[in-house]
Formats: structure tokens, sequence, C-alpha cells
């Protein structure tokens, strides 16, 4: 058996997908941060992309060892997250670079956006407006390679299931209630008491590959190994197309640490 946690909409029928928020009906909607609905030595492999940044450190190591728990002795976790390693290295090359243009801007986005966020979307979004309105085949271009988003193409922003559900009923009212009470704050400091970003559209911490190690090791995985976007220890892997696109194109560009481990 397979587990995708934290799986947003990159999901496959050969796994068991789980989120807090399904987007549909081939999702499971489990609590990640509760102890995990599964048996001991349930599953062979457990796969999770872009999860664990948006955690605080107590957090992560909570689902790591209750993934951990789950998985079958000998059994294979993959994880992905930005790499701030790779991000830094473009950072510093760009500075020294006379000619840096929007690749600067984008980077600077890239590191500390989604950190320092305030609003939904933040200064991603706001660049990604900008080049769809200007249609900048170049920026856009920097942007697919950098973290694997075509933002010209038609609706690749509008991801998921557009079906009201009882799930995206509450969250709408719990968002309804949070802005009443937004409205309480005198307006010249409410952004600096309340965030106004989506559940777990921030990150909360950066990995690179010496952290993530650490992370792992401390919830007592062995034999971790650096892996690229089309490697994996696990049989058939880029068939399931989760980090790989159809054309062979990393699916979240090259600025992410993939990483595997077993129980």
């Amino acid at each position: 058996m397979m587990l995708n946690f934290a799986c947003g909409s990159r999901i496959h029928k050969d796994f068991e997908n789980i989120d807090f928020y399904p987007i549909n009906e081939n999702i499971k909607k489990i609590n990640l941060l509760q102890v995990l609905p599964y048996n001991d030595n349930t599953f062979d492999i457990a796969y999770s992309s872009h999860f664990l940044e948006h955690l605080d450190k107590d957090n992560a190591k909570k689902i790591l060892k209750e993934i951990r728990r789950i998985l079958k002795d000998d059994g294979i976790l993959r994880i992905v997250v930005p790499d701030l390693e790779n991000i830094a290295r473009e950072y510093i090359k760009l500075m020294d670079c006379d000619d840096n243009s929007f690749k600067h801007e984008w980077i600077v986005i890239e590191m500390l956006d989604q950190i320092a966020r305030s609003k939904m979307g933040g200064g991603m979004q706001e660049i990604f407006d900008k080049v769809k309105s200007n249609n900048n085949i170049e920026y856009a271009k920097y942007i697919e390679y950098r973290v694997g988003d075509r933002i010209l193409e038609a609706n690749k922003l509008q991801i998921g299931n557009k079906k009201i559900t009882i799930d995206k009923m509450k969250n709408k009212i719990l968002m309804k209630y949070i802005n009443l009470i937004k409205m309480l704050i005198p307006k010249s400091i409410r952004n600096e008491v309340f965030v106004s970003t989506s559940i777990g559209e921030r990150h909360k911490f950066m990995y690179d590959r010496i952290s993530l190690r650490h992370i792992l090791e401390s919830c007592d995985f062995r034999d971790i190994k650096m892996m690229s976007f089309d490697e994996s220890q696990i049989p058939n892997f880029n068939t399931y197309l989760l980090d790989i696109n159809s054309d062979g194109s990393p699916y979240k560009g090259i600025s992410s640490i993939y990483i595997e481990c077993r129980k």
C-alpha cells in the first residue's frame, strides 16, 4: 500500500490520498496533525510534496513520527520541499549579476513571500497577474524553470473542483466570522494583528539538505538519500506523475529537495 499525505490536487489512484481539505471524492479528509487512522506497519510507501514547510518544526516532527509508525519495516518515505540552499544560491548569483532584470524580483519573492505573506496570494499572485497581463513569455519561462508553474497556460491557477461542498461552506463561514472580528480592530493596526492568508498558504520553515536530514534522523529514519525529481527507489515511481510531468519536466521546477529514507 502507498500513502500520499497532504496530497492537494496531485494524486494517483494507486495511492491512498489524504488531506486536510479534500478537493474531490478521491481524497480522504484527515487531520494530519492528529493520530492517523491507520494501524502500525500499514504502508510500504509514504509520499508528500511541499507540505512539511507549512508546519513549525514541532508539528513537522509529529507528522513524521506518525508516518514512521504506519510504515512497514524497510518502508520508504519520499519527501519534497522547497530548497533553501538552491534559492539562496540563485539569489547570490543574481546579486552578483549586472543584468538581473525580473529575475531578482522573482527570487526575492520565491525566498520571502510565503513566509512574510500577509494577504492571500501575496507577491507571487501579483507577479503571476502581471506576467499574464503582459504576456511576458521570458518571465513566465523563468518562473516555470524555478517552481514549475506554467502561468500562461489557461486555467493553470484554477486547480481543483469548484463543486460546493460542506467543507467549503464551513470554511467560508469561518472566514466571514474572522473578518467580522477583524473589523473590531482599528484599521491602522489591523494588518499587524491579523494575517489574511488562507490556512496552509504560509510557510513556517525552510529546509536545506542538512536540516531536512537532521529532522528525519531525529524521527529515527535511516538510509537517507538525496534524489532528483525523476529518480526514486520506489518502483515505477515516475509512472505516477507526482514529481514529474508527462513531458518529462519537473512538476515543481528545479528549486526543490527530493529526499528518500527508510523506516
